[in-house]
């Protein structure tokens, strides 16, 4: 059997022409898409980096403020460590009036997490969601440590209650949530020391925005005035005055 291949009507060389005319014009279509999808994934990824930049540096600002704090909550782990060393010599000790807490000023992540759900941080480089996450972790593990500093200080607070209304058991009580105490500052001091500096090595820092518009709303005095600065003696009425929002007893 004798098989012919049907031969253009205007020959072999014009079709071979027109076919590579059509496949050059898939191609730059296929080229001009994946140039404009590139463009876009760089603008996402861009609009990703600055929006948890700017979530990472608040979130540093509030690791910077908390050190800065430190010395007032070594003189209150002596002031009430000397209470305890009176309680058990004497079976009394004088009521402190204002023990407080360490400053706790919240971390919030939702743009991070917000931007990993929506796969927004897989268009970022390996580098940069590494260094990205590593900064997360800090602050996570920060956030962590001073949402439990709440519970064990908030026990302590039992102190200001006086030694007629505590017993033995109430005291054992109350060393153990100071050495919870002590433990959780140990590791916030850690984790600070550790964060920061490879932070500014990545090229994140604190960033005092947000904490100067909440200031306001939180600090009678308008700027970051931690109480537990306040000493352990004064009376609760005068130290709450430093707060827009009186603390619990």
């Amino acid at each position: 059997m004798d098989l012919r291949l049907p031969k253009p009507i205007h020959g072999w060389r014009q079709f071979l022409g027109e076919v590579g005319i059509i496949v050059l014009g898939v191609m730059l279509a296929l080229g001009a898409e994946r140039v404009a999808s590139d463009l876009h994934d760089r603008g996402v990824a861009a609009e990703a980096t600055a929006d948890v930049s700017d979530e990472l540096n608040d979130g540093l600002a509030s690791m910077a403020l908390r050190r800065t704090a430190e010395q007032c909550i070594d003189r209150r782990f002596r002031d009430l460590r000397a209470i305890f060393k009176a309680w058990q010599e004497t079976g009394t000790f004088v009521t402190p009036q204002w023990v407080v807490q360490t400053p706790v000023i919240e971390i919030p992540l939702e743009r991070y997490n917000a931007a990993a759900a929506a796969g927004r941080l897989t268009l970022l480089s390996g580098e940069d969601q590494y260094r990205m996450g590593v900064i997360v972790e800090g602050l996570s593990r920060f956030d962590r440590i001073q949402r439990e500093e709440r519970l064990a200080w908030g026990r302590l607070r039992a102190l200001q209650m006086g030694p007629q209304a505590l017993g033995p058991s109430d005291r054992t009580m109350l060393l153990e949530a100071l050495q919870d105490a002590s433990t959780l500052d140990y590791e916030a001091r850690i984790d600070i020391q550790q964060t920061l500096p490879m932070a500014r090595e990545y090229g994140f820092t604190p960033d005092y925005e947000r904490i100067r518009a909440l200031a306001g709303r939180t600090w009678s005095s308008g700027r970051y005035t931690p109480s537990i600065c306040t000493p352990i003696d004064t009376p609760r009425d005068e130290a709450n005055k430093t707060q827009v929002v009186p603390l619990p007893r």
